[in-house]
């Protein structure tokens, strides 16, 4: 598989995944307009402890079934992985089950507002089970290069989260009001927040229901001895996971509601709504880096047995940063035009951590890319240690700076620690399988789009617009464009030969 290939995958899954996310991200307004800020903030705590959830229950099978399925027979490794998810996904929901009263009855149960709906928490524990029963089916699909079937399975669950919100949130109350009693009343908005659960795991369902066809076909045969394998490499990756989580969802989770002071809840969630609503306009980069992920994974272990791919790999990670960069440009510079996704202006008063949340997730991006050193020499213990070193210093960073800078702190964490975390796995990868990166052209374009960003900010707050920083206004929109089309002409200059053996685009540059 070629660059060429790698670039046609990953614009298929990263459109499934852009579509996907996108119809998902156009919730979080009608959201903002419909919840209270502590209901928001209820629900986002909720959804901060599901990918720690996901990761203990599909525990790091994904990737091995991509490593084992390379060098194993592929229907014993799908057969394999497939029983040992099911089996244990069965296992853990039962217990989730039977742990309800206590989880809901404690305090992380009262900052989910779950205290009093045992409902709520079924379907959270039934989506986070639906959801890691399609881990495998998913992945088998991105193995075999299927990612239009791919996209329309990721885009129907979707597709059917968002037509039972709607159906839940706007049209049972007009019907209700309409006389409609036998649907439920969700004017008085005091069980909407459930509601929305119910659309998520109802999406999940139909995913699952959808990959029933692709189930059946499994050949069903438990291989123990390459279980035990799978399980070896696997392990491992649960704390990678669990460490990785820490920095990504356990500020809104537990770092926020601990650290923040004094003991007003209600003062507390509304926080973690302000925190979160602004964390999602750093969604944009965070798509991009999970559809890389999705088409560069399998293309990764496919080069590994092909010669010396190295060089392909550092060419890679080149062109991998300078969309980052760009995508960092594309948001930070016009805040003022992505303030209307907040729609309620309590919010905007927290865009000030977006640029901050838009490094981190560049920085986090570099790491996933990094990490396949330790997993093409199966080292995952060593991204075990790299994230358990970052997820102690979040711990350390959020409890020193939280109680001073507020959620400004968290975010100022979570970027520090992704940092910390990309600069580890870059010296220790490169002392067991070192790749031939372009660090000081990777270095200089991350440096002048970070420069470009402050030297905006600064002018606009000092010259452009100093009243109002996010004031929608002509001359702040032109000096922004300027900026961002004077580092695309870089880029380019600097680029050129390379952007000319890209597909497509390289059919339009001449190098001369």
């Amino acid at each position: 598989m070629s660059i060429k290939n790698l670039a046609g995958q990953t614009v298929f899954y990263g459109l499934s995944n852009i579509v996907s996310k996108l119809l998902n991200y156009f919730l979080t307004p009608f959201y903002l307009t419909i919840l209270t800020r502590a209901s928001f903030g209820e629900m986002s705590n909720v959804y901060a402890y599901i990918p720690f959830a996901n990761i203990v229950l599909t525990y790091g099978m994904e990737t091995a079934f991509f490593r084992f399925a390379k060098k194993e027979n592929k229907a014993h490794v799908l057969g394999t992985s497939t029983i040992s998810l099911l089996l244990s996904t069965i296992s853990i929901t039962i217990l989730l089950l039977l742990l309800r009263s206590p989880v809901i009855n404690s305090y992380a149960g009262e900052l989910a507002g779950l205290n009093g709906h045992p409902t709520y928490y079924t379907y959270v524990v039934l989506l986070m089970a639906f959801d890691a029963l399609t881990a495998i089916p998913f992945a088998q699909l991105r193995l075999e290069g299927r990612p239009m079937r791919y996209a329309a399975i990721r885009i129907a669950g979707i597709v059917t989260t968002i037509f039972f919100n709607i159906f839940f949130l706007v049209i049972c109350p007009k019907l209700y009001a309409a006389g409609h009693h036998w649907l439920p009343d969700l004017q008085s908005g005091s069980d909407q927040t459930g509601y929305i659960y119910l659309s998520n795991m109802l999406g999940s369902a139909i995913t699952l229901v959808l990959f029933l066809p692709q189930i059946r076909k499994i050949e069903w045969r438990f291989d123990t001895g390459l279980w035990k394998q799978m399980m070896h490499y696997a392990l491992p990756l649960i704390v990678v996971g669990m460490a990785g989580m820490v920095n990504e969802t356990f500020d809104r989770a537990w770092f926020l509601p601990q650290f923040l002071p004094g003991d007003n809840m209600e003062a507390k969630k509304e926080v973690i709504a302000l925190y979160s609503a602004n964390y999602k306009l750093a969604i944009l980069i965070t798509m991009f880096i999970q559809a890389f992920r999705l088409g560069a994974e399998p293309f990764f272990f496919k080069q590994a047995e092909s010669g010396d791919p190295r060089k392909m790999y550092a060419r890679i990670m080149k062109l991998f940063v300078i969309m980052l960069c760009f995508m960092f440009l594309f948001v930070s510079l016009y805040l003022n035009i992505w303030k209307a996704f907040l729609r309620v202006p309590f919010y905007y008063q927290g865009m000030r951590i977006v640029p901050v949340l838009l490094l981190a997730n560049m920085f986090l991006g570099i790491y996933y890319n990094l990490t396949i050193w330790f997993k093409l020499t199966d080292r995952t213990k060593t991204g075990a240690v790299i994230t358990i070193i970052t997820a102690v210093l979040a711990f350390l960073l959020n409890y020193w700076w939280i109680p001073v800078m507020g959620y400004y702190g968290a975010a100022l964490a979570t970027m520090v620690c992704y940092f910390v975390q990309m600069v580890i796995c870059y010296v220790w990868g490169q002392k067991y399988y070192p790749i031939p990166y372009h660090l000081p052209k990777l270095i200089t374009y991350m440096g002048l789009a970070a420069g470009i960003y402050y030297i905006f900010s600064w002018l606009n707050a000092t010259v452009l617009s100093p009243k109002d920083i996010y004031a929608l206004k002509p001359l702040p929109l032109a000096v922004a464009t300027a900026f961002f089309l004077a580092y695309a002409w870089f880029i380019f200059r600097m680029e050129k030969k390379e952007f000319a053996r890209l597909p497509v685009i390289g059919k339009f540059i001449k190098v001369g």
